[in-house]
């Protein structure tokens, strides 16, 4: 009777340890982005190549880089086929035409083009010629009381999260600083539609429910959201700590999710498991973010019909203390149905990865630059062949 006992404690022992090492591990296999001549603009004395915000677009027949330009407040154009300056828009301050520090904006037309500053929480519409043709006030004001929280975000548009206009809507999105407890599926919204006749301000895409418990620092590198718009004009949101890409439409209330990690068995953990107000140091919010893996952005490639979406692996041996801090890198590629087709590895470089845009050439990263005459990217090409 005891060795029959005994001989069913094994039996339950060893089902067990058999369980625990088949457990899944998601693979995702590699393939291929083939790296071609680098993208480079010639820049001239009045323009530098640390910008805030760049746009691809189509301009007539010509497809343009434009981007940023503190040195003297201005947008500059290049055509991206020539590699040639066609143009620079210069804005003023203040005054009836001040629009403040150009920090974002997006080309439309040439008399829409529009500029938004966070600081003053206005969005300019202005023309070729730098003039200003509307302002609009946008108040997200964070509304909490005794029974209720709601945590609008501040508005914060950046090349990875860009201004875009959907018909009569204006798309951002942003975030608050800091952490708080009682965040749940609909008080903490990172997207705004601001309505550009009626003034109207909508709100939608709380945290995925990973967010809700634990502290996560606050701060840009896992509250930042990243979004891009699909051709069907969906939105596709890319949040640091979640390995899913959610999806749907300015309409929907709910959403659909398809898987865009790298596979294999990485677990991303809070700060502290407690979620909690408290303000953590940035040295350990730096030492979290080099431990653990983190999503970054996501483009669509409409000359190849495929998702990148950006990872930053672990690394412990980064020094936290030098800056930037830079991860290695996989782009994840997704087909236009959001079907996973497979990571790559990029080789260490150092890339600015706030700066990437797809076109028609590929998908281009912004690298330093030896020169500080010329602005790079880094060009990838995903091979079709691999799918």
């Amino acid at each position: 009777m005891v060795r029959n006992f005994f001989l069913f404690i094994l039996v339950c022992v060893s089902f067990s340890l058999c369980a625990c090492s088949t457990k899944k591990v998601r693979q995702v296999q590699e393939v291929s982005l083939k790296e071609l001549a680098d993208c480079v603009f010639v820049l001239d004395d009045s323009t530098v190549a640390s910008m805030e915000y760049l746009q691809y677009f189509q301009r007539n027949d010509s497809a343009i880089l434009a981007f940023t330009n503190r040195y003297d407040n201005s947008v500059v154009l290049y055509d991206y086929k020539s590699k040639k300056n066609v143009g620079r828009i210069h804005y003023e301050k203040e005054g009836g035409d001040g629009i403040g520090e150009v920090f974002s904006f997006c080309y439309v037309n040439d008399d829409s083009i529009y500029h938004y500053h966070f600081n003053l929480r206005t969005l300019f519409r202005t023309n070729n010629e730098g003039k200003v043709l509307e302002k609009h006030l946008i108040n997200t004001y964070s509304n909490a009381s005794p029974d209720s929280l709601f945590i609008a975000p501040v508005l914060f548009p950046r090349t990875n999260s860009p201004l875009t206009v959907v018909g009569d809507k204006m798309l951002m999105a942003g975030f608050m600083m800091g952490e708080v407890e009682g965040e749940n599926d609909e008080n903490r919204p990172v997207m705004v539609y601001y309505d550009l006749k009626t003034g109207r301000l909508d709100y939608s895409d709380s945290y995925p429910s990973v967010y809700h418990k634990g502290h996560w620092g606050g701060g840009f590198i896992y509250r930042n959201p990243y979004f891009t718009i699909s051709p069907q004009n969906e939105i596709i949101l890319s949040f640091a700590a979640d390995s899913n890409l959610r999806v749907h439409s300015m309409n929907e209330k709910g959403f659909r999710e398809y898987y865009a990690g790298v596979g294999g068995d990485y677990v991303i953990t809070p700060i502290e498991e407690r979620a909690s107000s408290k303000w953590i140091n940035k040295d350990e919010c730096n030492r979290h973010y080099i431990d653990n893996l983190s999503y970054g952005p996501v483009f669509y490639d409409k000359y190849r019909c495929v998702y990148y979406r950006i990872a930053r692996l672990p690394d412990p041996s980064i020094d936290i203390h030098k800056t930037p801090i830079i991860k290695p890198i996989e782009i994840i590629v997704l087909d236009k149905s959001f079907e996973m087709i497979g990571k790559c590895r990029l080789k260490e470089d150092k890339y600015w990865i706030n700066q990437c845009f797809v076109g028609e050439d590929g998908f281009h990263i912004q690298v330093e630059s030896e020169d500080e005459d010329e602005l790079r990217f880094k060009t990838f090409v995903f091979a079709i062949d691999e799918k």
